[in-house]
């Protein structure tokens, strides 16, 4: 694995990791994490793909250890910046594949810039908008980020099992993994790395965002991949509205469905993966 940084839009320094396959002429991946989450996320898929593929990802503006500004989440900036992450990286033209927020940038990668992206993947997140069922103040109240600054980090550890509904062994790895979105100072207290305001900046541009403009432009092949049947079932209905608004939409997207919690790629690696691997076997290059 090779640590880089990469300049995005307004010379933002983006950290990325490379891990390179065994072969030169692999295909490439970008994966682009969600929000108020960390490039670590992927770190249960990467050693399956990177047999496969070389593998690149990235901490977002305002995410884990790349330039935190104060301005600059928008849709276009921050999808400039992955595109900036591709080229820089000469992964073109890569399976793009988003999780949560990071589906939506993935989704809109494809649609802008169809020569740079081979296919795209969107896990759980890309295909619905909020505003067909909130307005910002509720929005801005019900998915404001909780308050942790300052707690002490042995007690956030001990929260994770909760934070992951169960669903997921907090083992070592998954601690680590949790713990990358967190400073921790020397007193032993915890700070999150996406700031409170950057993170309602980019939850006002997920708010904003209209997933039909996107599939009405989107010409390579796409998978959205779902969870389903561990939260609030009023979530279930809405991906479920989602999935087939963009059946009808007549976008190349499939839709595919796992049962499980949103953070698939902590609770699902191996199934998550395995998708990904037949996915790209479809692809044409």
């Amino acid at each position: 694995m090779n640590e880089i940084q990469v300049l995005g839009t307004g010379g933002v320094r983006l950290a990325v990791r490379v891990h390179d396959a065994p072969s030169a002429s692999a295909p490439g991946i970008l994966l682009h994490h969600g929000l108020a989450s960390s490039q670590r996320i992927w770190d249960l898929l990467v050693p399956r793909l990177s047999r496969r593929f070389r593998v690149v990802t990235f901490d977002a503006r305002g995410h884990g250890l790349s330039s935190k500004p104060s301005s600059g989440y928008g849709l276009e900036p921050v999808v400039a910046d992955a595109l900036a992450v591709l080229r820089a990286t000469r992964l073109r033209p890569a399976l793009v594949i988003g999780h949560s927020w990071g589906a939506t940038i993935a989704l809109e990668l494809a649609a802008r810039h169809p020569r740079d992206v081979a296919g795209a993947i969107l896990v759980d997140g890309g295909l619905g908008s909020l505003r067909d069922t909130m307005d910002w103040p509720t929005v801005k109240e019900q998915l404001a980020p909780p308050q942790l600054a300052g707690m002490q980090v042995e007690v956030f550890r001990q929260m994770i099992p909760t934070f992951l509904d169960g669903a997921v062994e907090a083992t070592p790895q998954v601690e680590d993994i949790v713990l990358s979105v967190m400073r921790v100072d020397r007193r032993g207290r915890i700070r999150p790395r996406l700031s409170r305001a950057n993170h309602f900046r980019i939850l006002r541009a997920i708010w904003l965002h209209d997933p039909d403009a996107a599939l009405a432009r989107l010409s390579v092949p796409t998978l959205a991949i779902l969870a389903r049947g561990a939260g609030d079932q009023s979530w279930d209905e809405r991906k479920h509205r989602a999935a087939a608004r963009a059946r009808g939409s007549g976008a190349p997207v499939r839709i595919s469905w796992l049962e499980g919690i949103h953070d698939v790629p902590l609770q699902h690696p191996g199934a998550l993966a395995g998708r990904i691997e037949r996915f790209s076997d479809g692809l044409v290059r």
